[in-house]
């Protein structure tokens, strides 16, 4: 077992992309039609051992992130990631969760907490989150961006 770091990652909240031949479907929200929402992409999230930013040990691929409000004051977040197992390990969210911090005009307006199932060694593997965001109307209109703070994970290299 070894502890693993990974780096901060954001994106911009837009509109849900459109559908178009050269990009996959957005994963998130669940049913677009359920209320407003806001959706961000984050390429990847990488982990890395000892700060060897060379050699990931694994990663989450295409995270989507998107925040629908659902009625007056209910609000959800949903996630959608793919799980890089093809790197030198397997790895979890034991030590902590992926931390997600929705901000608006610099300041972070609310956060959710993901304890990400185990990312095994050799697999590709799609992984989804959904949680209810405390949030105000008010409050949504004025979110902007995703911050991914660092994170700690717990991993087990697998050498071949």
């Amino acid at each position: 077992m070894a502890d693993c770091r990974s780096l901060p990652q954001m994106c911009l909240l837009g509109p849900i992309p459109p559908r178009t031949p050269g990009r996959s479907d957005a994963q998130v929200p669940s049913d677009a039609a359920r209320g407003t929402s806001k959706y961000g992409r984050i390429p990847f999230v990488y982990f890395y051992q000892n700060g060897d930013g060379a050699n990931p040990a694994f990663g989450l691929l295409d995270i989507e992130i998107a925040v629908q409000r659902r009625a007056p004051g209910v609000f959800e977040c949903e996630v959608y990631a793919i799980g890089d197992g093809y790197q030198s390990g397997h790895g979890a969210s034991l030590p902590e969760p992926l931390a997600i911090e929705f901000r608006g005009r610099g300041h972070t307006v609310a956060r959710a907490q993901w304890w990400y199932p185990a990312v095994l060694s050799g697999h590709m593997d799609a992984l989804t989150f959904s949680t209810p965001l405390a949030l105000t109307d008010e409050e949504f209109g004025l979110l902007d961006s995703i911050l991914l703070p660092p994170a700690r994970a717990e991993v087990t290299v697998c050498l071949e």
